[in-house]
């Protein structure tokens, strides 16, 4: 399969372009495209058109694309499917074949300039890409260049997908930390979902001491404990100082929880001003974005601003003893029309510039006071310039939806190396079923799961259930998270997901109910609507297995022989087959 670069679209007056082949080797091509302008401004957008025949593909991927895995053609307007810059996706595409083979897996070494890769089939047989660099506003430049890679070796869609944000990193000379804070891969609770902006000291303290018996060592208190305010919105944020008719003494707090087991977390939301603050007035000049608005993003390319932002975080750490921040809406950050673009006391000229600055040395000085300090970012502040300054990455906000927050796992877990994958925080109606409820689990299986519900409303039997499901979790952690992972039908938003390591398979069946029997200690989960699973043999052997429903309970124990070929296997919908060959 060839890519051919087909045409420029540039409005920039006495502007060169160049789009080089620069090589072409083991079915990866890599072009160079370089840009210079005639004196240092603003660019206006430009557009880059390559081609491809459309060859065995079936469906496409991009990390932020959501639902939408079908090809679109490219009649009227190519579909703006994959935007990125520095703190928003990162810029990634694959056209995968129906067996989850790679046909062309795109990539581009910039993850900073913002930029949209879109794509369209054409009835003439081909697939048409268009690179939009320069999409939004940006800083003032002269020269600017970037690699784009085309990957189109027959290999499994997954590993194009690793390899290519791999080559990204090392590109940008980007390194995610080697090693991460145990308690970044332990269940954690939320209180967000459960508790919004009505938070209570003592209820949150035993609802924690709940948490901890099921698993859970880390809690982290969303939203509320800044403000008054219960009506949502950020018109209150930006002090960060204490509302003491919810928490009275949050050091004290801290170390009450700190006694149970529990590490704590604090949210913040990184960008916002309101302007029922008395600091609204303080940044006159320096936010992002409209002024009429009733709140606002400061300005990070303004060194008081970030100063202030890093000092808000250090103190707390200082004086409450906390053990970590989710850092909220960092993707919000972006020039806009309302951007200064003229003041002498800006230090970076380019907003993504100065958020890595400002990131970095979040990272640096909070972990200079506390090392294992946990630091949360989530979808869509995922990109390898963004992760190299966290621990943890949470898919977004989906509450009560399994298919979204199955899809947000895996399409992390893509993209995310050796970095801790979080679910968006699971809550349930606690008069929901046993088998329904343990489904929210099941859809997160591949990453470390943060609960939202309200311990003391549940009857027994989902306690029973979330301490089944955490055990489990727990017991085959290793395996889940750092396995070999195999996403399989990426288009039914993953029919089926094993993770693989050393001599232990683990299968999560969501849409497809066919296992293969190759591993000496095989686990099955049914996470389907139907009551029974295929199981493959390519051996007769004798095995044992335990199947365990959903409340942990043992239905079935027994030893038997399994002969080479299909055998239908009764498990209802959210219990759990364990296999061992003997």
């Amino acid at each position: 399969m060839n890519i051919d670069f087909l045409s420029y679209q540039c409005n920039n007056k006495d502007a060169t372009v160049s789009v080089k082949k620069i090589s072409e080797s083991n079915n990866i091509t890599v072009f160079k495209f370089t840009f210079s302008l005639h004196e240092r401004q603003m660019p206006s957008p430009v557009t880059l058109k390559f081609s491809a025949p459309l060859l065995d593909i079936f469906s496409q991927w991009s990390p932020l694309r959501n639902f939408e895995r079908s090809l679109l053609p490219d009649w009227g307007e190519l579909l703006p499917e994959t935007p990125s810059r520095l703190a928003f996706g990162l810029p990634l595409h694959s056209f995968i074949s129906q067996s989850g083979q790679n046909r062309i897996c795109t990539a581009l070494s910039d993850v900073k300039t913002p930029l949209l890769l879109r794509t369209g089939v054409n009835d003439n047989g081909f697939i048409n890409f268009e690179i939009v660099l320069f999409s939004m506003k940006t800083a003032p430049l002269i020269e600017y260049s970037t690699l784009i890679r085309f990957d189109m070796r027959d290999i499994f869609y997954s590993r194009a997908i690793g390899e290519a944000v791999s080559w990204i990193e090392k590109e940008n000379m980007l390194k995610s930390p080697p090693v991460y804070p145990e308690n970044a891969v332990t269940p954690i609770y939320s209180t967000w979902y459960s508790y919004h902006q009505q938070l209570e000291e003592e209820v949150i303290l035993s609802e924690c001491e709940q948490a901890v018996k099921l698993g859970m060592q880390t809690v982290i208190i969303d939203d509320g404990w800044q403000t008054e305010n219960n009506d949502g919105g950020y018109a209150y944020c930006g002090e960060w100082h204490l509302c003491k008719s919810k928490i009275g003494d949050m050091a004290s707090f801290t170390k009450r929880l700190h006694d149970i087991g529990m590490k704590v977390m604090l949210w913040y939301s990184v960008p916002y001003v309101g302007k029922r603050t008395e600091l609204w007035n303080t940044f006159k000049g320096k936010y992002l974005d409209d002024p009429a608005k009733e709140w606002n993003c400061l300005d990070p390319r303004f060194p008081d601003v970030r100063e202030y932002l890093i000092n808000i975080y250090e103190t707390a750490l200082k004086i409450w003893d906390i053990d970590g921040f989710k850092l909220d809406f960092i993707d919000e950050f972006r020039f806009t029309q309302f951007s200064d673009i003229s003041s002498s006391k800006r230090d970076y000229d380019s907003v993504e510039d100065a958020l890595e600055k400002l990131l970095h040395d979040i990272s640096f000085r909070l972990k200079a006071i506390k090392p294992d300090i946990l630091i949360e970012f989530r979808q869509r502040y995922i990109g390898p310039a963004v992760k190299a300054y966290g621990n943890m990455l949470r898919v977004g906000d989906c509450a009560y939806d399994m298919i979204r927050n199955r899809m947000g796992v895996i399409d992390l877990r893509l993209t995310s190396g050796s970095t801790p994958v979080h679910s968006d925080m699971i809550i349930w109606n606690p008069k929901d079923s046993c088998e329904s409820i343990a489904k929210q689990l099941i859809a997160v299986l591949f990453s470390v799961p943060q609960i939202s519900v309200r311990f003391a409303e549940l009857p027994d039997t989902h306690i029973k259930v979330l301490k089944f499901y955490l055990d489990f979790w727990i017991r085959y952690r290793d395996v889940l998270l750092n396995g070999k992972l195999f996403p399989y039908g990426p288009e039914t938003l993953y029919s089926i997901v094993e993770a693989v390591k050393d001599d232990t398979s683990i299968n999560v069946c969501y849409n497809n109910n066919i296992v293969k029997l190759h591993s000496p200690h095989t686990v099955i989960v049914n996470g389907s609507g139907e009551s029974y699973i295929i199981l493959i043999s390519d051996l007769d052997t004798d095995i044992s297995y335990i199947r365990t429903n959903c409340r942990g309970e043992t239905i079935v124990e027994k030893q038997c022989r399994i002969t080479l070929g299909s055998h239908k296997i009764d498990l209802s919908p959210s219990d759990v087959l364990e296999i061992n060959r003997i």
